[in-house]
């Protein structure tokens, strides 16, 4: 018997549903109206969408029945480092206080994400004592499209594997942060749900039953006593990424897996494809085995 476990956020059973949370159209500063925007994440066949124009929530029910998406209302949080508040049902305060943001979504029963880490010229939007010292919310952007555009670097991989190191608890999201219409269609997350409705879809997203990607599509993600499993039909090489972000093991295969040792703190999987393309899971814990109760 082996004297851990192993926590993760998937199911045994579920379909998969892509969308993007994070959106702006003219109702801050994106390039499309709420509607031209909905109606091109549609022919890109996405599942769900949430537009999330600056420091305001845009109705999302207005435009339900317009669409066979499903909508999330959220908003991005300015006054410091963006925050992106998905299934909230009120405009936000001006607030500075980034915890209490966080607070602010969390009484909705919506979710937090911490938005593109690495945005600047500096490459600290964030800074990494920010996202160690906050608490509550519920991942950070891993991924950020609009930063191909911009100065930094849309990739946050680095901020994430320092945070898990640090022992620190979240999800890693894919999103567009779309502006313009060539923002669309680069980064996306894939939850794993019971059904395509906005109760099942935002549970998925709360507690990482979901994927990451930017073209590669994971068809299996199994977690068994001791082993992390992975199949991504066009994915070239997988990578096991574990505390610090070692690789610990790779396969230049459309499917791997790793046998856990235990002292990794966490696993999570990187598959790799053609041009660049990525899919992120979520990280699996190692945790001490619980003893037996008397």
């Amino acid at each position: 018997m082996q004297p851990f476990r192993l926590e993760h956020p998937y199911a045994a059973a579920g379909n998969w549903y892509k969308g993007n949370l994070h959106t702006h159209t003219t109702l801050s500063d994106g390039e499309l109206s709420p509607e031209a925007t909905i109606q091109e994440y549609e022919q890109k066949g996405y599942d769900f969408l949430a537009l999330s124009d600056h420091d305001l929530r845009t109705p999302a029910e207005r435009y339900r029945e317009k669409t066979g998406m499903v909508l999330l209302g959220a908003t991005e949080v300015s006054g410091g480092a963006h925050i992106l508040c998905v299934a909230i049902a009120e405009d936000p305060p001006f607030e500075t206080d980034r915890q209490k943001v966080i607070a602010w979504a969390a009484r909705q029963h919506g979710i937090s994400i911490l938005n593109h880490p690495n945005w600047g010229h500096n490459f600290l939007h964030w800074t990494q004592e920010q996202i160690e010292t906050l608490t509550g919310y519920a991942g950070i952007e891993i991924y950020n499209g609009v930063i191909e555009r911009l100065e930094g670097s849309s990739l946050a991989l680095d901020r994430w594997d320092r945070l898990l190191s640090a022992g620190k608890r979240a999800w890693g999201y894919a999103n567009d942060d779309a502006h313009l219409r060539r923002d669309m269609a680069r980064g996306w997350n894939v939850v794993q749900a019971t059904a395509k409705d906005p109760t099942a879809i935002f549970e998925a997203l709360r507690d990482g039953r979901f994927y990451a990607s930017t073209g590669v599509i994971i068809d299996r993600i199994e977690v068994g006593e001791d082993t992390v499993y992975v199949a991504a039909r066009n994915a070239q090489r997988i990578r096991f990424i574990g505390k610090w972000g070692q690789e610990l093991e790779y396969a230049d295969s459309a499917e791997a897996a790793y046998r856990v040792h235990g002292n990794e703190s966490y696993v999570r999987a990187e598959c790799l494809g053609m041009g660049g393309q990525a899919a992120w899971a979520q990280p699996v814990y190692i945790l001490p085995k619980e003893p037996k109760s008397l």
